[in-house]
């Protein structure tokens, strides 16, 4: 009997031994953890930084308008406006006739040079460069985060575990009110984070530029490969962004320049050159 219960007893060891990733997401344990994790190494840190940083930009941009430039294939028909506010991300920088005011990167992924024409533009310009745990490859090494005027900010990655498998799932996506206390949503793409930001500023406009949300491509010139999915999952997160946008700041005019995926969203306007 004690043999044919010892025997039982390893059995079941051995299979709890074997079953442990299946065991810990039956129990939900997976996700608990990673939840901590985020609270940890995330939210906490992001409350402390973010309260160092964004509160000076809170309506900074009253009465203005400000031009958030993307990097999708739109953007090569972008006429640099006058008199506005320009926020740009990534690659963007590479545009020669447009004066930024602020930059907002969010991964590494080993492209240099995106920093080094950041750092050597020759004019004031805010950077704000994000710590993004979200894959791996994605967290900007700590000596460009020290250079001179660089504003550190963190970044709730997309998470399956908590949105759902499906990033169409946009009824639970969610955007801060404060970006002061806590990390910014992101779902895919920094346009999102440049785009709470500007909120944040509250101008009189927002021209969203080159959020082309459709295939694979940039802007030619901007020494861009091919984007690895599908830019069309960036709709849905629009339209709750919107939502958001509607409710919280109803008198900021948004308006898209060159519409793709984005048409109908926002206020749409085609300029003559695209047109044509």
């Amino acid at each position: 009997m004690n043999n044919l219960i010892k025997k039982k007893t390893d059995a079941l060891w051995e299979f709890l031994e074997n079953n442990q990733a299946r065991i810990r997401h039956l129990l939900g344990t997976d996700i608990l953890i990673d939840k901590s994790a985020m609270i940890t190494e995330i939210y906490i840190p992001a409350m402390l930084q973010h309260q160092k940083v964004f509160p000076k930009y809170k309506g900074i941009n009253k009465g203005k308008t400000v031009v958030i430039t993307g990097t999708g294939p739109t953007f090569e028909h972008y006429v640099p406006m006058t008199d506005v506010v320009h926020i740009g991300i990534n690659r963007s920088i590479f545009r020669q006739d447009i004066r930024y005011d602020y930059m907002f990167v969010t991964d590494y992924d080993g492209e240099d040079d995106i920093f080094e024409k950041i750092f050597s533009c020759g004019y004031d310009l805010v950077k704000f460069f994000g710590v993004n745990y979200n894959r791996k490859g994605a967290l900007i090494p700590e000596y460009l985060m020290e250079r001179d005027n660089v504003e550190m900010y963190y970044v709730e990655g997309f998470n399956p575990d908590i949105y759902g498998t499906r990033i169409e799932n946009s009824r639970k996506f969610v955007f801060p009110l404060d970006i002061s206390t806590v990390p910014f949503k992101s779902y895919g793409t920094t346009f999102h984070i440049a785009f709470q930001f500007a909120l944040w500023t509250h101008p009189e406009k927002i021209y969203v530029v080159g959020a082309d949300s459709y295939g694979k491509t940039h802007a030619k010139g901007l020494d861009y490969g091919e984007v690895p999915v599908d830019c069309r999952i960036f709709i849905k997160p629009w339209r709750k962004m919107r939502e958001f946008a509607e409710a919280y700041y109803p008198d900021i005019e948004i308006i898209s320049l060159n519409p793709v995926g984005l048409k109908g969203i926002f206020k749409d306007v085609y300029s003559d050159g695209y047109k044509s």
